[in-house]
């Protein structure tokens, strides 16, 4: 059972209650909220960074019918007790200020008045003139005039300065009850109220962090001036001034996730119409998953270092090797991590949002998403992995070539996907029409310009990461895109909703069967494929993804999913230069370990078999239906009524099969034989470095 404190969500402010668990043994039955179950709810979010202008200040606005009596009190206590009684100025304040400046031969005290000081902060300078002080007191009076009490106690609780930590000025109660102790403004205690309230008059003399007895002496004496006011009772303020002090200090300065900071901003004036953020008191609730942004910052780290010290060792690019990493929840759009370079600090430059770079292989499942939906091919289709020559403009030609420079001759589209074969899959884009290619990347959203020319096919074109996180989002959500974002709410300084553009609705982008025909090929990527080395390092969940390197290898990426997170790497240099890596050896591994370490406690889901699909058993080689005198054979999907219904002709005798007893057996056994001597000898079973 957990009492939750008030916490913002995007629907306002949650005043909090209490939250109960229920298991039955080792798992989770039921969560209670406020005595009814619930399907979920929400925790207390954590900060995860500020918006700060020149001034470098920070501010938690918090509405003052929200605030515990004793911090007001306290805080008139200190400052001003007779706030509701006098009309902006004090006179006894005045006069005993002349009387403490007069006998000290100077100025050293200035007997303002709280709405005095507010009109200090907010509108004049810190000199101490008398031109100044006229200024200030009627400002003060027309001040008082114009506003009620509590309008004017709520403004100054809000704008007056607390001190600093870590270089940013603290202004407000809100800001400064997080950076002492850890707790919003709505939740302190007595004594956390009395210390607030003794800091007012000179933050760093009385800091409970840089000096805590100064500060302890300061907080006992506003309590006991509470006491003389009788706004508290004797046993109460026993028990206070024997408390120690207690402070929980947070580093209000620090800025996590620096690149996802800048993106959330402009997402926030694309989406709220909120154009300025830097000290304006609103509060960005972002999708980041905090555990997440870790583990992608420290296995990005960790991949670039190794890379430098190994296969880059010595590379001669003018700049350190850089990298981005984009995941998401393809269930709802949403960004979990999100890291643009591996240093903000050197460069403010995000890779994962505004870099274009080629996709290469990386954008094949586009082109295997159109054929499957518009039932052009299966995964069993047989392609032809033989030189091609496309004629183009002006008498120019295009021959693709694979990373091998071999061909296998005839191979299934399984094959060509999972060892990422350029030649077959040139051929299938051909067959499919580039302009559909291009329809097809649009819609699972690419936004930038693609041409319908031939090498489309193989990602000769540039894509930012978080536009390719986005396609293969659509494939992990069974075929629905979902718009992606960083960014579930705005409330403004007084914790109200801002009301901005809602996300798109879903929309249907690829058929579930045909959706599930790609994922099971891209699953065989892992298995068996490209990137089957995550095997070797334990990752045996049952994944999805697939590898990309363009050409000279400027660019690496993976891609790897389930049905509830999409991870995408990419691994390059800014200056475009060329490297010894390839998607399997520099974005794999970073991709591996970063899903690895952010594993969900039941593991990763599989990918729901929707309607309309059903398996065989067949021969990898042929397609065809495996026979007992196959050497492998393979579980494969297929749409139903699209099962093959010949047995495979590559291997058994084909002279005791009754089949082959008819007038054109020969005729067919010839061709049989044909095609049997073409997978066999054109068959190049090198391994594949994309």
């Amino acid at each position: 059972m957990v009492h939750l404190r008030p916490l913002p969500t995007p629907y306002g402010w949650n005043q909090g209650g209490v939250l109960e668990a229920r298991f039955s043994g080792r798992h989770l039955e039921t969560v209670v909220w406020r005595g009814a179950a619930v399907e979920a709810a929400d925790l207390e979010p954590p900060l995860l960074f500020s918006y700060y202008g020149p001034d470098r200040q920070e501010r938690r606005p918090v509405a003052i019918d929200a605030l515990p009596d004793h911090l007001v009190l306290a805080v008139l206590a200190a400052e001003d007790a007779r706030f509701y009684e006098h009309p902006g100025l004090s006179l006894t304040g005045i006069l005993r200020a002349a009387w403490v400046n007069l006998r000290g031969g100077g100025i050293r005290q200035g007997g303002s008045t709280l709405t005095q000081q507010l009109v200090k902060n907010l509108f004049l300078t810190q000199d101490r003139t008398l031109a100044r002080k006229l200024r200030e007191a009627a400002l003060a009076l027309l001040i008082d005039w114009r506003f009620e009490k509590r309008e004017i106690l709520d403004a100054y609780l809000n704008e007056i300065y607390w001190g600093s930590s870590g270089g940013i000025n603290l202004m407000g109660v809100g800001s400064a009850a997080w950076a002492y102790f850890g707790r919003e403004a709505t939740q302190v205690d007595l004594c956390e109220s009395a210390v607030l309230a003794g800091m007012i008059s000179s933050p760093g003399s009385y800091s409970p962090v840089s000096r805590p007895e100064k500060s302890l002496q300061r907080r006992n004496w506003v309590l006991q001036r509470m006491g003389e006011l009788e706004w508290l009772t004797a046993e109460r303020l026993a028990v206070a001034l024997e408390e120690p002090l207690c402070v929980a200090p947070q580093p209000v300065g620090a800025r996590q996730a620096a690149y996802f900071r800048d993106r959330a901003a402009a997402e926030v004036e694309r989406r709220f119409g909120v154009g300025e953020l830097a000290d304006r008191g609103y509060r960005v609730l972002s999708t980041l998953d905090r555990w997440d942004q870790e583990a992608a910052e420290a296995m990005v780290d960790w991949g670039l270092k190794s890379l430098e010290e190994g296969w880059e060792k010595d590379s001669k690019a003018s700049g350190p090797l850089q990298a981005a990493l984009v995941s998401l929840d393809p269930r709802t759009g949403e960004i979990l991590a999100y890291l643009g370079g591996r240093d903000y600090g050197s460069s403010q430059f995000d890779r994962a949002g505004s870099a274009e770079r080629q996709a290469g292989s990386a954008f094949k499942p586009v082109v295997y998403a159109a054929a499957f939906e518009d039932g052009v091919a299966a995964p069993s289709t047989m392609l032809e992995d033989a030189p091609l020559t496309v004629a183009l403009v002006a008498g120019k030609k295009w021959t693709p070539q694979n990373s091998s420079n071999r061909y296998r001759g005839w191979v299934s589209t399984r094959t060509a996907l999972e060892d990422s074969l350029n030649v077959p899959t040139a051929r299938l884009a051909l067959q499919v029409g580039l302009s559909r290619i291009v329809q097809m990347a649009q819609a699972m959203g690419i936004s930038t310009r693609l041409q319908p020319v031939p090498a489309l096919a193989l990602g000769a074109f540039e894509v930012t990461p978080l536009e390719l996180a986005s396609v293969y989002a659509v494939v992990a959500a069974g075929g629905v895109r979902r718009e992606v974002h960083g960014v579930r709410g705005l409330l403004d300084p007084a914790g109200e909703p801002v009301e901005g553009r809602p996300l798109d609705p879903p929309q249907r982008v690829i058929s579930p069967q045909a959706n599930f025909l790609l994922t099971s090929v891209l699953q065989g990527v892992l298995d068996r494929g490209t990137a089957s080395s995550v095997r070797a390092q334990g990752l045996e969940a049952r994944l999805a993804g697939k590898t990309g390197t363009t050409n000279d290898r400027r660019d690496s990426w993976f891609s790897g999913f389930s049905s509830d997170r999409v991870s995408l790497v990419w691994v390059g240099y800014d200056d475009n230069s060329s490297t010894r890596l390839s998607g399997a050896r520099a974005a794999l591994p970073i991709w591996a370990r970063f899903t690895w370490k952010v594993t969900p406690p039941g593991g990763y889901s599989l990918f729901p078999q929707p309607e309309g699909i059903t398996t065989a058993v067949i021969d990898p080689q042929s397609g065809e239906l495996a026979t007992d005198d196959c050497p492998e054979v393979l579980t494969e999907v297929f749409l139903a009524g699209s099962t093959p219904t010949e047995v495979c002709s590559l291997h058994g005798d084909w002279q005791r099969d009754p089949a082959w007893q008819t007038a054109s057996g020969e005729q067919v056994e010839g061709k049989k034989r044909w095609r049997w001597f073409r997978k066999i000898f054109g068959k190049d079973k090198k391994a594949k470095p994309d």
